[in-house]
């Protein structure tokens, strides 16, 4: 964990907040490359704050940093009366209590947080600490012009958990929904960011203990999106009610 060159001492305290967060010494970056940061350090990663945010980096160049990327475009339309895939797949409805059990970039919790609004809840899980720690951070300081999607962000909780222990854990009818997308096995994305996650992130498959688990814990509906060819849907026994370009949306609806 460093800081950009020159930081102010808002970019000190929000650096060292997130070091002692993921429990990462925080090292001076004084006039330093980045390489050389690697050099000394003896690491090949860093989580580097500045006054744009913080993003993590390696040293063959791949980053990751928080951006609520489609998210922004999904709230705005649905702000408008239009509809979102998601949405529509999961019923997502004001007031509800949706659990997102791999939050990876958090666009999709947003895009929920925007809809369930103030009376309703959104829990984002997240297993990998580092993406856990930045989409967090983001999530509340992110600026943007938009009131709605700034209100979405804060709404939602993040919690650096494994979706498979807080399953076991909660009670029968937790939540209203439970939402699942994984990592998938063939990402077609060239963005720098999808591919920096893909680094990162869980590459476990969700398994059936997990499935029923989240049928036990909602109270509507479990969602599920992947590749529609992936035979995940098949193999996990969710029905496909909505496709997409390059994913699909697939349900069980537990009925209560």
């Amino acid at each position: 964990m460093t800081t950009s060159r020159k930081p102010g001492e808002e970019v000190r305290t929000e650096a060292q907040g997130l070091a002692d967060k993921i429990g990462a010494p925080l090292l001076p970056r004084e006039s330093f490359s980045l390489a050389k940061m690697f050099e000394m350090s003896g690491s090949g990663e860093a989580i580097i704050v500045g006054p744009g945010g913080a993003r993590w980096q390696d040293a063959g160049g791949k980053e990751f940093f928080f951006h609520p990327n489609m998210a922004a475009v999904r709230v705005k339309e649905l702000s408008r009366g239009g509809t979102d895939a998601l949405v529509e797949a999961a019923g997502i409805q004001s007031g509800d209590r949706v659990l997102d059990c791999t939050l990876g970039l958090g666009s999709d919790a947003i895009v929920a947080a925007h809809v369930v609004g103030e009376t309703g809840k959104v829990t984002g899980l997240e297993s990998q600490p580092v993406i856990a720690a930045l989409v967090a951070h983001g999530l509340t300081t992110y600026r943007s012009d938009s009131p709605r999607l700034k209100r979405a962000m804060r709404r939602v909780r993040v919690h650096c958990a494994d979706y498979r222990e807080v399953l076991s854990s909660c009670p029968d009818d937790a939540y209203d929904i439970v939402f699942f997308d994984p990592m998938f096995r063939y990402t077609v994305s060239r963005s720098s960011g999808v591919q920096a996650l893909k680094t990162l992130a869980n590459p476990a498959p969700l398994g059936p203990s997990s499935v029923a688990e989240a049928k036990r814990v909602a109270r509507r509906r479990v969602i599920l999106k992947e590749r529609k060819m992936s035979g995940e849907f098949e193999r996990l026994g969710f029905r496909v009610v909505k496709e997409a370009s390059n994913h699909a949306f697939g349900v069980l609806d537990c009925g209560r």
